[in-house]
């Protein structure tokens, strides 16, 4: 009996833990803001190469006036700071209603600039002055004598002290002990304590008429209403960060200057103006966390046009660190929105999206990440999980006109019902571009999109307290509609319509995996290139040769330092879920990848997404490759790779995921 009882235990041991078998699974989730801080003051958006000169976040709102008869304008701490020809006037930044007041002297000052107590000035004769707050000596002497009450602002008196002098000059800036002068010999500096004895000139934009410094850069203003930024600690070139392009830049300024962190504009006429980003507010990292036993993957849902593969190791290891939740369990997904920052180099651009800004990159988008993976696995709880599926008609297939063509139109739905209190974690995950106008105010404005209004669509409704959307292989699929809030609304609808209906269980163990089909690469020979290289050369100016220039100087550049890559990888990643196989691919997936790798899986639940762990360039089929298409080839030249895909990469790609079989 003992015996008999023993062989029963194990029998229903083994039959519990074998896969498909029901497991108490927990979910958990967590969104984080990937919105940007007021610093950097302005960030360029991804998505398009046009227009060339780039579209940029940064907004122009009123904010008040300065007093009549200004001939300068700066900022120091908490304050802007103006000169009236005779006397420095200050007001507490943040205001839209200004209350200036007098704070000094200012006899024939016509430029200003502040760093800590100090300002600086150039009067009319050319000279460089100095002068000192005067709380400066007050602060000391409180200190001394044991007082420590809060000090009012800076202010600064009329004794000037002459430092040197600075002809010509057009703008000035302080920043770290170093002054900046514009002239129309060019950007020069010198340090603080030699001013004017030995100037030094560094490589600037033409025509700078106003400087300010934040934060160890630099920005200046030219006639032609650019705004451009560089970091000279780093040797950074100068980067356009915004424009006037008439809507949300649509005033002709005269001054910038910095105070209370945030960046400040002022006209001939006196109007002051204050930056903000342009944005719906809605960009965000969303993770969904699910747990069986000791094992737990995370599915993040992003709202970024694209990032490389170094980055989402980077994010993965720290998330390992913390977490102990190893590197094949997290997929990184990016919505693939064209109105989010530049999170990736895209080399061939132009300038301002060759690097994304590092302190929205990595201070904003990075740490959201990780929080929003660590917050959802402290959510978890007690939850059922559900499969469905339904079909959208949000999207069409832009590049393939003759029949048939392609369109995987699936939405997979999965639903976490946690067990307390029946509310909802729905994934959704179709393949749709989020991509519409680039022109007019939605062109600068920073959004995640159509994703985003699907899920406040459906978050709220149902018992739905949170929804994550993943985006499927959406490479060659564009929107039906040019309104993205109908898009958006149209595929919250087709999901309600998928819970309505009967959903099936989830059910057994979690197991996940990572591989990669790796491709030789098959550049174009030398004197191609440099042909290609001459034959564009005549077009300066112009988008498309000028990115042809920029790839064939990267491919030259490898061939002279022999670094020419060697491969082109597609990574693939595995997670199970029970019965549910979420297969995620890199790069921008073309939509017959999805339909092809669910054959494979027959009768089965199969879900696919794109944009997955790197978007380093598109994964076509040879169809596309044949017809000439944007996803088959000129898209190769935009995204810097060295080559194209072979002509039987889908074959390759699918054969790999049957024969591991993950």
């Amino acid at each position: 009996m003992k015996f008999s009882g023993y062989i029963t235990c194990m029998f229903l041991l083994l039959h519990c833990c074998l896969p498909g078998q029901a497991q108490q699974y927990r979910a958990g989730f967590a969104r984080e803001s990937t919105e940007p801080q007021a610093w950097p003051f302005s960030l360029t958006l991804a998505g398009y190469g046009a227009p060339v000169e780039g579209r940029f976040s940064l907004d122009w709102i009123k904010a008040g006036e300065a007093a009549p008869g200004y001939t300068a304008f700066t900022g120091a701490g908490g304050k802007l700071i103006i000169s009236n020809n005779h006397t420095l006037l200050s007001a507490a930044a943040g205001s839209n209603a200004p209350a200036w007041q007098a704070a000094g002297g200012a006899a024939g000052v016509k430029l200003l600039a502040a760093e800590g107590n100090t300002l600086y000035a150039l009067n009319k004769e050319g000279e460089l002055l100095e002068s000192h707050s005067a709380n400066k000596t007050l602060k000391k002497q409180k200190r001394a004598a044991g007082n420590t009450s809060r000090l009012p602002e800076s202010s600064f008196p009329a004794n000037w002290i002459k430092k040197g002098t600075a002809p010509n000059a057009t703008a000035i800036t302080v920043l770290h002990g170093t002054i900046y002068a514009a002239t129309p010999a060019g950007l020069q500096f010198a340090d603080v304590s030699t001013l004017g004895q030995r100037w030094q000139t560094m490589q600037a934009p033409a025509n700078i008429i106003s400087l300010a410094a934040y934060n160890n850069e630099l920005y200046a203003l030219t006639a032609d209403d650019n705004i451009y930024r560089c970091n000279p600690a780093k040797g950074d070139n100068w980067l356009r960060m915004a424009r006037h392009n008439g809507i949300t830049y649509d005033v002709k300024l005269r001054h910038i200057a910095v105070a209370g962190n945030t960046l400040y504009g002022c006209d001939a006429a006196g109007n002051i103006f204050r930056a903000k980003h342009n944005s719906d507010g809605n960009m965000s990292a969303s993770a969904l966390a699910v747990s069986a036993g000791k094992q737990r993957v995370v599915v993040v849902g992003l709202d970024v046009c694209g990032f490389d593969h170094a980055f989402a190791g980077e994010v993965k290891r720290e998330i390992s660190k913390k977490y102990r939740v190893p590197p094949q369990a997290v997929m990184l997904n990016a919505s693939h929105t064209h109105f989010a920052p530049v999170a990736q180099p895209y080399i061939t651009w132009h300038p301002p999206c060759q690097q994304p800004d590092s302190s929205y990159l990595y201070a904003v988008v990075k740490p959201a990440i990780v929080r929003a993976v660590g917050n959802a696995i402290r959510n978890l709880a007690p939850s059922d999980l559900y499969f469905g599926r339904g079909k959208t008609a949000i999207g069409r297939n832009r590049c393939l006109s003759t029949a048939p063509e392609p369109y995987d139109n699936d939405v997979d739905v999965i639903t976490a019902v946690r067990k307390d209190n029946g509310q909802k974690t729905v994934l959704f995950l179709t393949g749709c571009h989020p991509v519409f106008n680039a022109s007019g105010r939605e062109g600068v404005t920073l959004s995640a999109n159509y994703p985003a209004v699907a899920r406040a669509a459906l978050e709220g409704n149902n018992n739905i307290s949170h929804a994550v959307f993943i985006q499927g292989c959406a490479g060659d699929i564009n929107p039906q509609d040019a309104n993205h809030t109908n898009t958006g609304n149209a595929l919250a609808a087709n999901v309600q319509e998928v819970m309505t209906g009967s959903m099936t269980p989830i059910k057994g163990a979690i197991t996940c995996f990572t591989d990669s089909v790796v491709f030789p690469t098959r550049p174009m020979a030398r004197e191609a290139v440099q042909a290609m290289h001459e034959s564009n050369a005549t077009g300066a100016g112009q988008m498309v040769p000028d990115r042809n220039v920029r790839w064939a100087n990267m491919m030259l550049q490898y061939y002279n330092t022999n670094t020419m890559p060697a491969t082109m990888p597609v990574y693939v990643q595995t997670i199970n879920i029970g019965n549910w196989k979420l297969v995620g691919l890199s790069r921008e997936v073309v939509t017959e990848y999805s339909s092809g790798i669910k054959a494979l899986y027959p009768g089965s639940l199969v879900s696919v997404a794109g944009y997955c762990n790197d978007v380093a360039s598109y994964l076509p089929t040879s169809r596309h490759m044949k017809e000439n298409t944007y996803e088959g080839l000129d898209s190769f030249f935009w995204y810097g790779q060295p080559s194209q895909f072979p002509i039987d990469v889908y074959e390759t790609v699918l054969d790999n995921i049957r024969r591991k079989n993950r």
